[in-house]
């Protein structure tokens, strides 16, 4: 991303030096010694940047071992990780509103029925309002995305 960057300034102070008029006695050494720090530096930061390319081709590629996929929904889970997420499905309710129906998670029946209420994300939470009053729960898709899924248990 930089060298188009770095070749554009190099490009950009080789036509200033060109540019400018020349003078009865032509360059000077400062000028000289200027220039020549100048590509000094744009050359060392272009080493430096070729550098660091050869040291991420070196890298080995990082794996997320977090679920990219729908595919990785049904990948075998470790005993724990399967209790800890599973949620009721009895408390899965459908809800009308006066938008439409609703499914969610009921608060008052997973207090009830899973010990883990308090570890749900809180950005899960939906607050839905109806005839009957408000509702609080969790939205199940939300849910989903977190890890957790609805189970029947026996």
């Amino acid at each position: 991303m930089l060298k188009p960057l770095i070749a554009g300034i190099t490009a950009l102070s080789l036509s200033f030096a060109t540019a400018t008029p020349t003078q009865a006695e032509g360059m000077t050494g400062d000028d000289v010694g200027k220039l020549i720090i100048g590509i000094a530096a744009i050359a060392a930061l272009n080493a430096a940047l070729e550098s660091n390319d050869r040291d991420d081709a070196r890298r080995p590629a990082r794996v997320d071992h977090r679920r990219s996929s729908w595919a990785d929904l049904n990948r075998p889970r470790h005993r724990e990780e399967t209790r800890r997420n599973d949620l009721p499905r009895q408390c899965l309710q459908t809800v009308d509103t006066r938008f439409g129906t609703y499914r969610l998670f009921g608060k008052s029946c997973l207090e009830r029925d899973y010990a883990r209420v308090n570890r749900l994300p809180d950005r899960c939470a939906v607050r839905l309002y109806t005839e009957d009053g408000p509702r609080s729960g969790f939205d199940p898709l939300c849910l989903r995305d977190a890890g957790y899924r609805s189970t029947r248990r026996h």
